[in-house]
């Protein structure tokens, strides 16, 4: 059996681990774990509160915010036949252009106009769908079909049939569409298909829970909530040195670093474990002098996974804790 924690050099981040209260808890997706920090549930909508956070103009007749109307995500995809089956390959693997993604849109909103459904493009690998009416639709989160077969995570419902339909006559139109014949030339994947999930309407805009904390991300639906809870969220620095020439260390801080779920979603253990030496190098070690030198009085790491998830508290006096020793990285966490 491959063990991912194998020669990885983290002491840094098992010294948080080792001098910290830890508490387990059961697995969450990311979107999940995002929508309680807020109060919410996972029936809420992903959809209108990521589009919260992208700058996109709205179409006639939906008004101006995301709670004017049903909001889809419909994000592009390329489904790879694998033997009697199709499996999704999200559009961050794609590498979708503005313009390609501008032209697809396009298309699309010609083709269905008379179903009166709009595609908003607000991202290369962001796409929405914006409804007049809800449907009764059960969909699955994309993150959660990533790599894996469809045939199990399509839509279901009373008009799920319908989508289907839908779904299918969009990968007709995108097959033969000038894009992807130019990027078949050029030995790129298709963008043959989209991903309908997230649907809802949004909830009154600052009727959220406020979390007592700056928000650093770049995750569309964390910004969104933030913004529907009346913050301002920052983009994620691009290390702990930058994230300091920015922050006031008299406040509470929730900086949401997502590099590892690509590389879980897709199995790639090596890009898993070089990701996590970045996080060591970039954010753990200079926060952990940080913390040993009272700059920062307590760090809270959160490892999110639907396999488990875990919460360690660091504070400063852990540093005078010299008979907890550090473990291995694995003694702790789920693989990915």
């Amino acid at each position: 059996m491959l063990d991912l924690y194998h020669g990885l050099h983290v002491p840094d981040l098992e010294w948080l681990f080792a001098r910290g209260a830890l508490q387990g808890s059961p697995g969450l997706s990311l979107e999940a774990w995002l929508l309680k920090r807020f109060g919410l549930d996972d029936t809420q909508p992903v959809a209108s509160f990521s589009l919260l956070a992208e700058r996109v103009a709205y179409p006639p007749g939906y008004g101006g915010t995301p709670d004017a109307a049903y909001w889809l995500r419909a994000d592009p995809a390329h489904l790879q036949a694998q033997r009697d089956q199709l499996a999704l390959v999200d559009g961050a693997m794609l590498a979708i252009t503005v313009t390609e993604a501008s032209a697809l849109a396009e298309s699309l909103n010609q083709h269905f106009a008379q179903d009166k459904l709009h595609f908003i493009p607000a991202h290369p690998t962001r796409w929405y769908l914006a409804l007049d009416a809800a449907p009764t639709l059960m969909t699955h989160p994309l993150p959660a079909v990533v790599g894996k077969s469809i045939n199990n995570y399509l839509p279901s419902g009373a008009d799920g049939l319908r989508w289907n339909q839908i779904a299918t006559e969009i990968q007709m139109l995108l097959h033969a569409h000038p894009v992807n014949q130019a990027r078949e030339t050029q030995g790129q994947p298709t963008i043959n298909s989209v991903w309908f999930w997230g649907g809802g309407v949004c909830p009154s805009l600052g009727s959220l829970a406020t979390p007592e904390e700056q928000i650093w991300a770049n995750d569309a639906l964390a910004r969104g909530l933030a913004m529907a809870a009346k913050l301002t969220p920052q983009p994620l620095p691009l290390n702990f040195d930058a994230f300091m020439a920015q922050a006031n260390t008299a406040d509470d801080h929730c900086v949401l670093w997502d590099e590892l779920r690509r590389a879980a979603w897709y199995g790639d253990h090596d890009a898993w474990r070089a990701g996590l030496t970045r996080l060591e190098a970039d954010w753990i070690k200079p926060l952990c002098y940080a913390l040993r030198r009272g700059i920062v009085s307590e760090v809270t790491l959160h490892a999110i996974s639907e396999q488990g998830c875990l919460t360690v508290t660091t504070k400063r006096s852990g540093r005078w804790q010299f008979w907890r020793r550090s473990k291995a990285l694995k003694h702790y966490l789920p693989e990915s």
